[in-house]
């Protein structure tokens, strides 16, 4: 078993990409958008986890 797979690959590319866009958002001056992407994403992270932290391949994952 790897550490890093093409899923850990993605979910960090994404993250750098989200960084991007806000920071592009707030130099063109719109900071709703910052905001949106501050409470919004991390709720969405949390109902994820909660969602597929019960099946196995996670429980798998975390032994």
């Amino acid at each position: 078993m790897f550490l890093i797979n093409g899923t850990m690959l993605i979910a960090g590319g994404s993250i750098v990409l989200l960084a991007m866009a806000d920071k592009t958002a707030e130099s063109y001056g719109i900071h709703w958008l910052g905001a949106v992407v501050k409470v919004l994403l991390p709720i969405a992270g949390f109902a994820a986890i909660v969602y597929f932290g019960d099946s196995s391949a996670v429980r798998g994952l975390l032994r």
